[in-house]
């Protein structure tokens, strides 16, 4: 305790606290550089890019856009979109034969009317039928006072989507279906009345293409027909309809040999007009 006193005592003590401070703001000098380093480090390091992904498309989009270019092609091409009850996936599908005057020449319902035997006999069948083998075939057959009547008979179609002939043919093989039958012969509207009966035996007179497209059933446009029409056609239908599209070649193959009027729609029925000669023309 004695070297801390007297003259040399205070040396050593100033001499400790100069060397104190000087250590004291060389560790201070130290930090500063260092946090230096550090901050240039961080301010020269590139900045990452950040990389922005475009939101996939979602199915609800997907969908409505499908729907859209669907509903643009149906109205574009003349489609008929037909109010139909789904149930058990199955559409209900309601069609009437409509006789109905036109002036001065013969049509449909003068035929019937030929081949009538009497008025109660149930000789015409409507079928709606699969254009593809093995498929669907519902059918009705009507006499010539059910079609007077306005008779409306009631089929169901898978709800699935698929091409559908709407016949109208005599059946007198009993197969309740007239797809497989051949158009009747054009020759029938000359022939003499004891001929008409043998050649309208077991023959489609009427046809008309449907399509279940999405859940819903439309009617085709058939009242041009042709290879160019038909090349046409399948070429602005060919997306809608996809594999359907070659039922187009059934539709043509019928439509060009019948010429029948197209169906129309009224409310939620499917109509189809079977033209007579109006007797008023007749009596002139």
């Amino acid at each position: 305790m004695k070297l801390l006193e007297g003259p040399s005592g205070l040396f050593i003590i100033i001499l400790c606290i100069v060397g104190g401070i000087w250590m004291m703001r060389q560790n201070e000098s130290d930090l500063i550089e260092q946090a230096s380093v550090r901050m240039n480090k961080y301010q020269s390091a590139p900045a990452k890019e950040k990389i922005i992904i475009a939101p996939a498309e979602t199915q609800s989009e997907k969908a409505r856009d499908t729907a859209r270019r669907n509903y643009n092609i149906m109205v574009l091409n003349g489609i008929t979109k037909v109010p139909s009850v789904v149930r058990n996936n199955k559409i209900r599908v309601n069609v009437l034969a409509k006789p109905e005057a036109q002036w001065c020449k013969t049509g449909d319902f003068d035929l019937i009317k030929a081949i009538a035997s009497n008025t109660k006999d149930k000789l015409i069948t409507v079928s709606v039928e699969s254009i593809k083998k093995g498929g669907v075939k519902v059918s009705q057959t009507l006499s010539l006072s059910d079609m007077i009547a306005l008779q409306t008979v009631t089929f169901e179609v898978p709800a699935d989507d698929g091409a559908y002939g709407l016949f109208l043919c005599t059946d007198q093989s009993k197969k309740g279906a007239c797809g497989r039958k051949a158009a009747i012969n054009p020759r029938i509207w000359s022939a003499r009345p004891a001929q008409i009966k043998k050649l309208a035996q077991d023959k489609v007179f009427y046809f008309q293409l449907l399509q279940v497209k999405d859940g819903s059933l439309n009617i085709i446009p058939s009242d041009s027909w042709g290879k160019e029409h038909l090349k046409d056609l399948k070429a602005r239908l060919g997306d809608w309809m996809g594999s359907d599209v070659e039922a187009l070649e059934k539709m043509d193959a019928l439509v060009s040999r019948l010429q029948p009027m197209p169906a129309r729609l009224s409310e939620s029925t499917i109509e189809i007009p079977l033209p007579f000669n109006d007797l008023r023309c007749v009596s002139h």
